[in-house]
């Protein structure tokens, strides 16, 4: 549950974001703060996949923000078939 609201929490700062990017482009005649919005709205998506992966990493569970696809990660010496037999 609290998983849930942490997303929905960065969901509608990233549209928060986003359509403040948008005001300001239209809204902002010298430039700086559409600017400052185009750069938030990049780095905030990226800032909250690093937070992400960290707790994954600190926790040890697998998160979205993991580098292994699969899950669980395999461990190198499983009795898995090789491809050259």
């Amino acid at each position: 549950m609290k998983k849930r609201i942490i997303a929905i929490i960065g969901v509608v700062l990233i549209v928060i974001m986003v359509l403040a990017t948008l005001i300001t482009a239209f809204v902002d005649k010298s430039g700086v703060y559409f600017r400052s919005c185009l750069i938030v709205t990049i780095a905030l998506p990226i800032a909250l996949w690093v937070f992400l992966w960290a707790y994954g990493a600190m926790m040890h569970k697998h998160t979205p923000a993991s580098f292994d696809m699969g899950g669980e990660a395999k461990a190198d010496n499983e009795n898995t078939p090789d491809d050259n037999e």
